[in-house]
C-alpha cells in the first residue's frame, strides 16, 4: 500500500526523467493511506481483534492524516530543494494532460501550447537550479 501509492501518483508525469520522489508526495500517500486503515478496522474486524492495538492503530491513522494535511496546506517542511522536487513532477503533469487531452477549443489548444512551452522551460531551470544544490 505505501509502496504503490506513491508511485501511482506520479504516473500523471510526462516523462520518467520528471519522477522525483518529494515530501509533498510522501503527505499525500499518508493523506491516501490513513483512511485504509481506519476501513480495514471497522471493515474486518476479525481480522483485527486487539481492541487495544485498534485504537492506537485508529489514532496513529489520525494523526498521520491531519498532521500530513497540516504539512501540505502550510510547506512548513518544504524547502528550496524539496520545492523544486516536488514541482518538477507537478508542471510535468500540465505538459502530460496538455499532450494527451482530446482537445478541440481553438482557445485551449493555444493555451496548452503556452502551457507546454513555459512549463518545459520552467522544468529544465529547476533541474539546472537542482543540479547546482
Amino acid at each position: 500500500m505505501f509502496a504503490t501509492e506513491p508511485l501511482v501518483m506520479f504516473v500523471m508525469i510526462d516523462r520518467l526523467s520528471s519522477f522525483y520522489n518529494n515530501l509533498n508526495m510522501l503527505y499525500m500517500t499518508l493523506m491516501m493511506a490513513s483512511p485504509m486503515v481506519v476501513m480495514m478496522i471497522v471493515a474486518m474486524p476479525d481480522m483485527f481483534p486487539s481492541r487495544r492495538l485498534n485504537m492506537l492503530l485508529l489514532l496513529g491513522s489520525a494523526v498521520a492524516f491531519f498532521g500530513s494535511f497540516g504539512l501540505i496546506r502550510t510547506q512548513t517542511t518544504i524547502d528550496d530543494t524539496a520545492f523544486l522536487r516536488s514541482m518538477i513532477p507537478h508542471h510535468s503533469g500540465a505538459i502530460l494532460m496538455c499532450e494527451q487531452a482530446s482537445l478541440s477549443d481553438a482557445e485551449i489548444l493555444k493555451l496548452c501550447g503556452e502551457i507546454i512551452r513555459s512549463q518545459t522551460a520552467e522544468i529544465d531551470q529547476m533541474k539546472s537550479i537542482l543540479a547546482r544544490k
